[in-house]
């Protein structure tokens, strides 16, 4: 079941009715609603925090991950000088609200998706170091995601992509070659080495920058461990082809990766690109990231 969007009062009541008093300081700070995403609501608390409030049932688990796990799995970012949504207070259901929340560091700049991708070189540049620095082996108890970091086979048997929904948005041969772009992923050679912290879902509208650099990664919820090809999707969700060769080069150094990371990382681009396509209401906001996903897998060298 999903909930309504909560209101600015509602989260004034919960940071009124349970932060501690070592964040009272935010008991008269202004509450602006900020973004609504598939899982969360978030909005701004005072200059420097957010809250970030459950949509369903589905994202509560995720959440409670992102309040576990974001701080280890991100330290990397915050040593580059990057921002992040550290977790800072868990709360509990409340003022009408049927789920857990919290409250975290609030990230400033704007979304990469609205930086045209004639100017994201630079963030291209900054992305391709900051995930090098992000990947590296998690410990024994990272969690672990469904659709997320998993063989690709694995990810097709949980979440199916819907293919007519991506024909009718973009034409029947995009989608027949993105099929073909998922096939050659799930032929490549899986993952095999030891599972690497991820962010989970590096699109360009989690990517924030600031005077075109980048500043930041929000949306931790689906942090996870596994094979870096899903976090590299990014490379054709987020970039045009001569970015993402460098941004290739910079990752592969890193990384040491063989050429099958990179067909499988195309074909989670085609998944997202399937799933923006297919989530009922997604159109609006991420139909240009899936437009222009689809348009650099079914470039010739694309993909």
């Amino acid at each position: 079941m999903d909930a309504e969007l909560p209101t600015t009062a509602q989260v004034r009541r919960l940071l009124d009715e349970q932060l501690p008093a070592g964040l009272r300081d935010l008991a008269g700070a202004p509450v602006r609603f900020a973004a609504r995403g598939w899982d969360n609501a978030v909005f701004r608390v005072g200059e420097d925090r957010a809250a970030r409030l459950p949509l369903r049932a589905a994202a509560v688990p995720l959440l409670a991950a992102e309040l576990r796990w974001t701080a280890e799995a991100a330290a990397p970012l915050v040593r580059l000088g990057l921002g992040v949504p550290v977790p800072r207070f868990a709360g509990r259901p409340g003022a009408g609200l049927p789920w857990p929340w919290a409250l975290v560091d609030w990230v400033p700049g704007e979304p990469v998706a609205l930086l045209p991708v004639v100017r994201r070189d630079r963030p291209a540049a900054d992305l391709a170091r900051a995930l090098a620095a992000l990947h590296r082996p998690a410990p024994a108890g990272a969690p672990h995601h469904p659709r997320r970091g998993v063989d690709l086979d694995r990810r097709l048997a949980t979440a199916p992509p819907d293919w007519s929904a991506l024909a009718r948005r973009l034409g029947p041969g995009t989608a027949a070659r993105l099929r073909e772009v998922v096939a050659a992923g799930v032929r490549a050679a899986p993952w095999t080495g030891p599972p690497l912290w991820l962010h989970g879902d590096p699109h360009p509208w989690n990517l924030v920058h600031r005077d075109g650099r980048l500043s930041g990664l929000v949306d931790f919820g689906d942090v996870c461990a596994g094979d870096p090809a899903s976090d590299l999707a990014t490379a054709w969700l987020s970039l045009d082809a001569r970015q993402r060769a460098g941004f290739r080069a910079v990752v592969d150094t890193a990384g040491g990766h063989d050429d099958a990371v990179w067909v499988r990382a195309a074909a989670w681009a085609a998944l997202y690109t399937a799933a923006l396509a297919g989530r009922p209401g997604s159109w609006p906001r991420f139909g240009p990231v899936a437009a222009h996903a689809a348009a650099q897998l079914t470039a010739r060298g694309g993909a």
